[in-house]
C-alpha cells in the first residue's frame, strides 16, 4: 500500500515544485521595476481598440461620429540620438473587424528607469514616471513645444496617478491591477446655455492594466468661439477601449 502512494507523492510534490517555479517566474518579471510591467515591452505585444471619435468642424458647422479599431504592435528596437533604447510600435487601422488591417502610423517608446516617454505624431509626451504609486504628479507634456500655436492646449497639464492596483472596466473587458493616469480636466462656459460666449473644453485621462499596457484613452478638446462669426464648435474627442491584447 505504501509502495503506490509514494509514486503518487513524488508525482505531487514534482508537480508543485514546478508550478512553485512557474509562478515565482512570472511575479519576478518586473522584479527590478515592477511598474514598468503597466507597460509591457516586447516584441510581437499588441492591444486591439475600439475606438470612437467625434470631430466638430466649424467651418460647415458639422459633427460628425466615426468608429473604427487600431492595434499596436511592438515590432522594433533600435537606439535613439541619446543611445537609448527605443520600441518603434507600428499603429494600424481598419473599420470594422471583418476587414483587413492597413497602415496608419508610427509610436515610439523609451523606457528610462525613473520613466517612459513616447512619441507620437511627432509629439514627446511623459507617459508614466517610475515607481507608480497613488498621487504622484509630473509635468507629462513638458517636451511639447510651448510655441506651436496647433499645441498650446497641450501645455500645463500635470499628470496624476490614481486607483493604483485597482480593478477596471473598459466597457469590453475587465482588468484586475490598473493604475489610472488623469492628464487634464479644464473647461469655460457651454454653448449650449451660453452661446454668445467663448467656450472650451479640454480633458484627457489614460489607464494602464498590468502586463497589457494601456487598455483606456479618453481625450476631449474643442474651442467655441462666436467672435470668428460661427456659433460652432471646432475641435475633437476620442475614446479608445481595449478589446483583446496578447
Amino acid at each position: 500500500m505504501k509502495r503506490n502512494i509514494l509514486p503518487v507523492l513524488s508525482l505531487a510534490i514534482l508537480l508543485g515544485i514546478v508550478l512553485f517555479s512557474c509562478t515565482k517566474k512570472k511575479d519576478d518579471s518586473y522584479r527590478e521595476n515592477p511598474s514598468k510591467g503597466y507597460f509591457p515591452l516586447s516584441f510581437g505585444k499588441y492591444v486591439v481598440y475600439d475606438v470612437d471619435s467625434i470631430l466638430w468642424d466649424d467651418f460647415q458647422c458639422v459633427k460628425s461620429l466615426h468608429r473604427y479599431q487600431m492595434r499596436h504592435t511592438i515590432v522594433d528596437t533600435f537606439r535613439d540620438d541619446s543611445n537609448r533604447l527605443t520600441y518603434r510600435v507600428d499603429v494600424m487601422i481598419r473599420k470594422q473587424d471583418s476587414l483587413p488591417w492597413e497602415n496608419h502610423r508610427v509610436i515610439f517608446v523609451t523606457p528610462t528607469d525613473t520613466r517612459l516617454e513616447l512619441v507620437e505624431s511627432n509629439l514627446r509626451y511623459i507617459k508614466l514616471v517610475f515607481p507608480i504609486s497613488d498621487n504622484v504628479t509630473w509635468q507629462g507634456n513638458s517636451m511639447i513645444p510651448a510655441l506651436d500655436q496647433d499645441y498650446r492646449y497641450l501645455q500645463g497639464w500635470t499628470y496624476q496617478y490614481s486607483n493604483y492596483t485597482e480593478p477596471f472596466n473598459d466597457g469590453f473587458t475587465y482588468f484586475e491591477n490598473t493604475v489610472t493616469v488623469s492628464h487634464v480636466d479644464e473647461q469655460q462656459n457651454d454653448p449650449e446655455t451660453m452661446p454668445n460666449s467663448y467656450a472650451y473644453k479640454t480633458y484627457s485621462q489614460e489607464v494602464y492594466a498590468f502586463n497589457v499596457g494601456m487598455v483606456y484613452r479618453e481625450m476631449t478638446h474643442w474651442v467655441y468661439d462666436p467672435s470668428v462669426g460661427t456659433l460652432c464648435r471646432k475641435g475633437y474627442s476620442v475614446v479608445m477601449r481595449a478589446v483583446d491584447h496578447n
